[in-house]
C-alpha cells in the first residue's frame, strides 16, 4: 500500500513511518507534502496514494466529519490523521464539511477544495485501470488467467486466491482492498470480508433469516455464503446494474 502523507514537521513525518511500518510492514510512505497546495500540485505519476493521510489541524476541518482516523500519541497533544481512501472520494466528499467561505484556512481557499477532490478523482480513473488478467504461477508454468475465467476471489489463512470456473485454485498476491480497486465492479462484487464473487459465479440466490440472503455459487464453497443486512442494499443494487 502507498500512503501520502500530508504533514510539515519532519519528526513527526518519522514517527508516523515508523509506526505505519509497525502496522503492517508493506506500507510505503510514498510521498510527503507540506500542505494543500503541495497535495493539489502533485501529479501522483510515480506515487499514486492508495491512501492520503492528513493532519487535521491542517484539513480546516472539523475532526467528526470523517470517520477514518489515525490519532499517534506524542509526548505533547496527540496527532490525529485523517484518512482518505482515493477509490472512496465520492463517499468521503459527502462526509467532508466544506469551510464555510470566510472561515477557511488561508491557505486552503474554497476553489482548492474543488481542485483537491477533482486531482485525485481524475489520477485514480488514470492510474488505476481495471484487470483484464492475472498472471499466476502453476507447477512451475506462469499462466494468464482472464478475469472472465475467474468466478471469485477468497482468503484462506492470510493469503489470497482466486477460483476459476473449471475449479483450479490460483495464489495471487494482492490484497482484498487492492483487488476491489482493481476489479471490474460491475463484473465483481465483496460480499463479505473473506470473499469477492462474480456476478457469473451465482446460480442461485436465497432469503435468509434476518433480511439477508444466502448465495449458491460455482464452483461451491465450503462455508454458507450469506449477504449481511449492511451489504444487502448494495448487493441488490449491484445486480441489477
Amino acid at each position: 500500500m502507498k500512503v501520502i502523507l500530508v504533514e510539515k514537521d519532519k519528526r513527526v513525518i518519522r514517527q508516523v513511518t515508523r509506526i505505519l511500518h509497525t502496522i503492517d510492514n508493506s506500507i510505503q510512505v510514498a510521498a510527503v507534502v507540506d500542505d494543500f497546495e503541495a497535495l493539489v500540485k502533485s501529479e501522483f505519476k510515480q506515487a499514486f496514494p492508495d491512501l492520503v493521510l492528513i493532519n487535521q489541524q491542517l484539513l480546516g476541518i472539523k475532526g467528526g466529519t470523517v470517520e477514518a482516523k489515525l490519532t499517534i500519541a506524542t509526548w505533547k497533544d496527540p496527532i490525529i490523521y485523517l484518512a482518505f481512501r482515493v477509490k472512496n472520494l465520492k463517499q468521503l466528499q459527502k462526509k467532508i464539511a466544506r469551510p464555510a467561505r470566510g472561515h477557511q484556512p488561508e491557505q486552503w481557499p474554497v476553489s482548492t477544495y474543488d481542485k483537491l477532490i477533482d486531482t485525485l478523482h481524475t489520477t485514480s480513473v488514470l492510474q488505476q485501470p481495471v484487470k483484464k488478467r492475472f498472471l499466476v504461477t502453476h507447477q512451475q508454468k506462469l499462466l494468464s488467467i482472464a478475469i472472465e475465467e475467474i468466478a471469485y476471489f477468497f482468503s484462506d489463512n492470510r493469503f489470497i486466491f482466486f477460483k476459476t470456473f473449471d475449479n483450479k485454485k490460483f495464489l495471487v498476491e494482492y490484497r482484498m482492498d487492492e483487488l476491489e480497486a482493481v476489479l471490474d465492479k460491475q463484473l465483481f462484487f465483496r460480499v463479505n470480508r473473506s470473499y469477492i464473487i462474480s456476478i457469473n459465479s451465482i446460480t442461485a440466490i436465497y432469503a435468509h433469516s434476518g433480511s439477508r440472503c444466502k448465495i449458491i455459487l460455482r464452483p461451491p464453497v465450503e462455508n454458507e455464503m450469506i449477504v449481511s443486512r449492511e451489504r444487502l442494499a448494495d448487493f441488490k443494487k449491484w445486480l441489477g446494474e
